[in-house]
């Protein structure tokens, strides 16, 4: 279990000495030492491993969700994500309806407790090229997923104002490119 009181004073310092000009106001605001928890995340979709591929895509559609929480005896074993799609199925002419989830999923995902402070899940996200981590219960029962959708959400509501009166344009000329999603 990992203990994020150690963490959690190192990367509000870290953060805080990179020169953002919110240094001040995300202490204050944002409340970055905070447990994830108070994002208010929704209860996660869960399925079996034999569930079929097309099934897990039909169910990422209409929940509106980039990931599924794959689950054993209520413990989860995998994780199912737009990018698992991406990389592992798409172009090999598969029929979705014949395959299985569990052989498409990543094992064993990386997760985090609900205590976990915003700081680090943050952290943990952007150093392991997170999109989507799985929040679980101290017996690895799923309780939630938290994608950075969650976080970007969470972090433009606190700084609406400042956001919604930007120019329209970047002052400096660099940063518009074309690259990029």
């Amino acid at each position: 279990m990992i203990d994020y009181d150690e963490h959690i004073d190192d990367e509000l310092n870290q953060m805080n000495e990179s020169g953002s000009a919110f240094k001040k106001k995300s202490r204050e605001v944002i409340h970055l030492d905070r447990p994830i928890t108070t994002l208010n995340l929704r209860k996660p979709v869960t399925i079996k491993g034999n569930t079929s591929v097309a099934r897990c895509l039909e169910l990422m559609r209409e929940e509106r969700i980039g990931c599924l929480l794959i689950i054993k005896d209520e413990k989860l074993v995998g994780i199912f994500t737009e990018r698992d799609v991406i990389r592992r199925i798409v172009g090999k002419n598969l029929s979705h309806e014949d395959i299985d989830v569990s052989d498409y999923m990543t094992t064993d995902p990386d997760t985090l407790t609900h205590d976990a402070p915003l700081a680090f899940a943050l952290n943990y996200m952007v150093l392991g090229g997170y999109r989507h981590v799985p929040i679980v219960s101290e017996t690895n029962q799923p309780m939630a997923c938290l994608s950075i959708k969650n976080v970007i959400k969470h972090i433009g509501d606190h700084y609406f104002s400042e956001i919604v009166n930007l120019p329209p344009t970047p002052k400096n000329p660099g940063w518009a490119t074309v690259d990029g999603g």
